[in-house]
C-alpha cells in the first residue's frame, strides 16, 4: 500500500528535514521558534504561559570511549515519583540561579528560566542514540550553560533515586537535554488546516495555540469520514530510526501501510482530493486520484527503503 502510494506520487520540493521544523513551518512559524512552551501546553494546559521555557528531557548518558552517548526516556521507564523527587532536588539546588524544573509527564520535563540564555540547541530527536559532543549548545552563554548542566548531572548522580535504580540494574537518570527554548504566543490558524491527529506533544500544543481540534491518531485503519484537510503524524518509524532498529522500522512501516489502506481506496473513488506524505528526511510526496493511473511507475519496496533510512 505505502509502496504503491509513494511509487505513483509526485515528488514535491524537499521538506524541512526535522519533524519539529516541519511542524513550525506548517503553522506559519519560523524554524527558530521555541517549541518548549507549545509542547508544555499539551502536557500541562495550566502552565505559566508568561515564563520562558526550555525542554529539559530526562536522559541517560553512558560513557562510550572518550564521549558520552545519550539515551532518551523511552529507555528509562521513569515513574512520576522518581521525576518529582529529582525535580525537588534540582529546584532546591538551582533556586538561586533562577531555574525551575517542571515534570508534568514522567518522560517529558521542562525548565523555566528567569534569564533566558543565549544558546543555540538541537532537538532531542537529533541526538537520541548518538554521542552528544557535536550537538552541545553553542552561543555566548554556552560555557555557563554547560557548567550548569554538568552540575545537574552530578546532583542526579548522587541522588537516592539513581542509587535505587542502579541497585536494581536500571539505567540512571543522570542528565537533562535542554533545547527549544522560548515563550508562549498565540498562532493564527492556518486557513488550509482543519484538524490534527497526533500523539506528540508539540503538534497538540501548536494546535491549541491556533485553536484547532487535536486528537490522537486512530489505532487503525485511517478514518476518512471528517471533512476538510487533516494533519496526521505517525512517529513510530522515527523511534525505530533513533534506536537504529531495522526490524522495528519495518514493523512500524508495515503498520503504517495497513493504516493507510483506506486512503488508497478513497483516492480511487474520488472521495479524497489528495494525500501528501512527508517522510521528514527531506522527502515529500503528493498523490492525487489521477496519479494512480501511472501504472508504469514501479514502487520501491520497503526492504529497499530501509537501506536508505537515516542511521546513527
Amino acid at each position: 500500500m505505502l509502496d504503491r502510494l509513494l511509487g505513483r506520487a509526485q515528488r514535491l520540493p524537499a521538506s524541512a528535514g526535522t519533524l519539529e521544523v516541519m511542524l513550525l513551518e506548517r503553522f506559519g512559524l519560523s524554524p527558530d521558534t521555541g517549541t518548549a512552551p507549545y509542547a508544555l501546553k499539551a502536557d500541562d494546559p495550566g502552565f505559566d504561559a508568561e515564563g520562558w521555557w526550555l525542554h529539559a528531557d530526562p536522559v541517560h548518558l553512558r560513557a562510550d570511549l572518550d564521549q558520552l552517548r545519550l539515551f532518551d526516556s523511552r529507555h528509562l521507564g521513569i515513574d512520576p515519583a522518581e521525576a518529582a523527587a529529582l525535580a525537588e532536588a534540582f529546584n532546591a539546588h538551582f533556586a538561586s540561579d533562577g531555574l525551575r524544573l517542571h515534570t508534568p509527564r514522567p518522560e517529558r520535563w521542562y525548565l523555566q528560566v528567569q534569564e533566558p540564555p543565549t544558546i543555540a540547541t538541537h532537538p532531542l530527536s537529533e541526538v537520541a542514540g548518538r554521542t552528544i559532543d557535536p550537538f552541545l549548545p553553542t552561543g555566548d552563554d554556552a560555557r555557563r550553560w554547560g557548567s550548569l548542566m554538568n552540575e545537574a548531572q552530578m546532583l542526579f548522580h548522587q541522588h537516592p533515586v539513581n542509587a535505587r535504580r542502579e541497585a536494581a540494574g536500571r539505567p540512571a537518570i543522570n542528565g537533562l537535554w535542554t533545547w527549544g527554548g522560548g515563550r508562549w504566543a498565540g498562532i493564527d490558524r492556518p486557513v488550509d488546516l482543519g484538524t490534527i491527529q497526533a500523539g506528540i506533544a508539540l503538534a497538540r500544543g501548536l494546535a491549541a495555540a491556533a485553536g484547532i481540534e487535536a486528537s490522537a491518531p486512530p489505532p487503525a485503519p485511517l478514518g476518512l469520514d471528517a471533512p476538510g484537510t487533516r494533519l496526521l503524524i505517525w512517529d513510530a518509524c522515527q523511534s525505530a530510526v533513533s534506536d537504529a532498529d531495522a526490524m522495528a522500522w519495518c514493523e512500524a512501516a508495515a503498520a503504517l501501510d495497513d493504516w493507510l489502506a483506506p486512503a488508497l481506496l478513497a483516492l480511487r473513488r474520488g472521495q479524497l482530493g489528495e494525500l501528501v506524505i512527508d517522510t521528514v528526511d527531506g522527502g515529500r510526496y503528493r498523490v492525487r486520484p489521477r496519479d494512480l493511473g501511472r501504472f508504469w511507475r514501479r514502487a520501491k519496496p520497503l526492504a529497499a527503503r530501509i537501506l536508505t533510512a537515516p542511521s546513527h
